[in-house]
C-alpha cells in the first residue's frame, strides 16, 4: 500500500495543430479536453467516436497515444503515437517534435533505451540548441547503463546547463537523474556547483531548493522561509511551501510541516495540492505513531488526514483529484477501516478503470 503523489515533470502540449485539417472534429476536440482533464478512458472513448466519424486520423493516433502512455499503456502508446507520425503530412511542426517526445517516452517506459535515443538524436539533428532534449537523452543514456552510455549522459546533462545555465529547475532534474541513477555524489556535486557559482544572484527558493536536495534540512528551512514571506505568484508560493513542508517531514516533524501546510490553507483555501500533501503528512504522522505503539494517535492522525483529502476533493481540480481520491482510500486501508476503503475503491475504479495500480490494491482489499 503506497499514497499516491503529483508527479512533476517537464510539460509537453497536447495542444491542437498540424496533422491536416481542422473541420469536423469534435471528438478529437473532446478528446484532448478529456485528457488536459485526466479523464483518460473518456479520452480514449472520444477518440474511439471520433475514429467512427471519419475525424483526422493523424489526431485521433496521438491523442489515443497520449492517453495510454498516462495509463502506463505503453506498447499501446508506442503503436497509437507511431500511427500519428505515419498519418502526417510531412511538413515538420512543433506537433511533430511534441509526437516524437511521446515516442520516446513510451520507448523509455519499455527499456528501449535505442529507439528512445534514436529519436532524441533525430530531434537534436533539427534542434541542436534544445536543452530539453539534451536533457532527455541524457536520461535515457544513464538508464541504458553502459559505461559509454554514462559518459553521453554527462556530455549532454552539460549541454543542457551550458544552453541556459540560470534554469535551476533544469539543474534540479539533472540531479534527480543521476540520484534515482545511483551516483548520488554526482548529483550533489551538480547542486554544490550551481551554489557555488550562483548563490549570490539566486532567488531564496531557489537557493532554498538547491539545499533541500543537498539533504540540509536547516539551510534549506532558513531559505525556503524566508521565501515563504515573500510576495510571489500562486504556483510559486505552492512550490515554496511544498519544499518546506517536506523538509520537516523529513526530519520527522511532522506537526512543524502540518503547521506550515494549514497556514498556507488559511489564505489559499482552493489548494488541493496543499491539501493532497497535509493530508500524507498525517498519514505519514499516523504511521509513525503505529511503529510506536500509540493506536489511539494514529488513529487521530489518520480520522485527520481522511478530512484533508476530503477538502481537497470538493475542490474538484482535475489535476489533482485521482491522487486525492486514491490517498483517501489509503488513509482508511491504514485506520484500518477497510470495509471503508473498499466500498470507494470501487467508486474510484468507475471513475479510473485503466488504474493498474488502483486494480492490484483492490486485489488486496477483497482479502482483508
Amino acid at each position: 500500500m503506497k499514497y499516491r503523489i503529483i508527479a512533476s515533470a517537464i510539460c509537453i502540449s497536447v495542444t491542437l495543430g498540424g496533422c491536416g485539417s481542422f473541420a469536423g472534429r469534435h471528438g478529437i476536440d473532446s478528446g484532448y479536453a478529456y485528457i488536459d482533464s485526466h479523464e483518460y478512458a473518456k479520452a480514449l472513448a472520444s477518440f474511439e467516436s471520433a475514429e467512427e466519424n471519419g475525424e483526422d486520423a493523424c489526431l485521433i493516433h496521438r491523442g489515443k497515444g497520449i492517453a495510454y502512455l498516462y495509463c502506463d499503456e505503453n506498447e499501446q502508446a508506442a503503436q497509437e503515437l507511431l500511427a500519428s507520425l505515419a498519418e502526417d503530412d510531412g511538413i515538420v511542426d512543433d506537433m511533430d517534435f511534441d509526437t516524437n517526445y511521446y515516442l520516446a517516452e513510451a520507448y523509455m517506459r519499455l527499456d528501449d533505451f535505442n529507439r528512445a535515443k534514436g529519436i532524441y538524436d533525430a530531434i537534436l539533428s533539427l534542434r541542436d540548441k534544445d536543452p530539453t532534449a539534451y536533457y532527455l537523452r541524457g536520461v535515457c543514456e544513464l538508464k541504458a547503463g553502459g559505461d559509454e552510455d554514462k559518459k553521453s549522459a554527462d556530455a549532454d546533462f552539460t549541454n543542457a546547463i551550458r544552453l541556459n545555465s540560470k534554469d535551476y529547475s533544469m539543474i534540479v532534474m539533472i540531479y534527480k537523474a543521476y540520484a534515482e541513477n545511483g551516483d548520488e555524489e554526482k548529483a550533489k556535486t551538480i547542486l554544490q556547483h550551481a551554489l557555488e557559482s550562483d548563490e549570490k544572484t539566486m532567488s531564496n527558493f531557489e537557493k532554498g531548493e538547491m539545499y533541500f536536495y543537498l539533504g540540509n534540512d536547516a539551510e534549506a528551512q532558513n531559505y525556503l522561509s524566508k521565501a515563504n514571506k515573500e510576495s510571489g505568484g500562486h504556483d510559486t508560493k505552492e512550490s515554496v511551501v511544498l519544499l518546506l513542508g517536506q523538509s520537516y517531514e523529513r526530519q520527522q516533524q511532522y506537526d512543524y510541516a502540518i503547521s506550515v501546510y494549514k497556514e498556507y490553507l488559511k489564505n489559499n483555501s482552493k489548494s488541493a495540492n496543499i491539501s493532497n500533501q497535509l493530508g500524507m503528512c498525517q498519514v505519514s504522522k499516523g504511521r509513525f505513531y503505529l511503529d510506536s505503539g500509540n493506536e489511539d494517535e494514529a488513529a487521530n492522525a489518520f480520522g485527520e488526514a481522511i478530512i484533508s483529502f476530503d477538502g481537497g476533493i470538493q475542490l474538484n481540480d482535475n489535476a489533482v483529484q485521482q491522487a486525492l481520491m486514491f490517498n483517501k482510500i489509503c488513509a482508511y486501508e491504514y485506520s484500518g477501516d477497510f470495509e471503508s476503503a473498499k466500498k470507494l475503491m470501487s467508486d474510484y475504479m468507475t471513475m479510473y478503470p485503466l488504474d493498474k495500480a488502483a486494480k492490484d490494491e483492490m486485489t488486496f482489499l477483497e482479502t482483508r
